[in-house]
C-alpha cells in the first residue's frame, strides 16, 4: 500500500516549527523559573544574614556598654585595693616598732648592755639592725647570739669584732628583724 500525504509540506513545516517553538518556550520557562527560584534563595539568604548582622551589632553595642562598666568597676576595685594596701601597711607599721622593741628587749640578757642601735628599713615588715654593746663576759655575748638565732623573727645574725677593755667586752652585732 502506498501512502500519500495530502497535507502540504509548508503546513507540516509550520506545525513542526510551532511544536519546536512550544517545546523551547516550555524549556525556557522552566529555566526562567529555576533562575527565579535560585535568585529568591540567594536574596532570602542575604536578607537573613543582614538581619543576623543587625542583631549581632545591636548585641555588640549592648555588650560594649557592659564591658565599659566592668572596666570602670575593675579600676575602682584596683583603687580600693591600693588604698586598702596602704591602710594595711600603715596599720602594720604603726605597731611594728613597739612590737620589735618589746621582743628585742626580751632577747637581751642581763649581762649585756646595748650602747647604740641603728635600724634601717630593708623591705616592708623587715628592718636591718646595727648594734654596738658591752658585756660582762664572753658567755653573755654568746648566749645573746644564740637567743637571737633561735628566734625565727631575727635572721642573719652576725657577731662583729669583740674587744676587751678592762673588765668589759665591747662588740658589734648585725641582724635583721622580720615581723612575719
Amino acid at each position: 500500500m502506498i501512502k500519500i500525504n495530502l497535507v502540504p509540506t509548508e503546513i507540516l513545516a509550520k506545525a513542526r516549527q510551532r511544536q519546536l517553538l512550544l517545546q523551547a518556550s516550555v524549556v525556557g520557562g522552566l529555566l526562567v523559573l529555576i533562575l527565579v527560584l535560585v535568585s529568591f534563595g540567594h536574596w532570602y539568604g542575604k536578607r537573613s544574614l543582614e538581619i543576623e548582622l543587625a542583631n549581632n551589632e545591636a548585641e555588640l553595642k549592648r555588650l560594649d556598654a557592659v564591658v565599659k562598666q566592668v572596666e570602670e568597676l575593675e579600676k575602682a576595685a584596683a583603687a580600693v585595693r591600693a588604698r586598702l594596701g596602704v591602710i594595711e601597711n600603715l596599720l602594720l607599721g604603726r605597731s611594728f616598732y613597739p612590737i620589735f622593741m618589746s621582743e628585742f628587749a626580751r632577747s637581751v640578757p642581763a649581762g649585756v648592755k646595748v650602747n647604740s642601735m641603728n635600724t634601717t628599713a630593708a623591705t616592708p615588715g623587715t628592718i636591718k639592725l646595727l648594734i654596738t654593746g658591752t658585756a660582762n663576759t664572753n658567755e653573755d655575748i654568746a648566749a645573746w647570739v644564740k637567743t637571737l638565732e633561735k628566734n625565727p623573727k631575727f635572721g642573719l645574725v652576725e657577731l662583729g669584732a669583740v674587744t676587751v677593755a678592762g673588765m668589759t667586752y665591747n662588740f658589734g652585732l648585725t641582724a635583721t628583724y622580720t615581723s612575719k
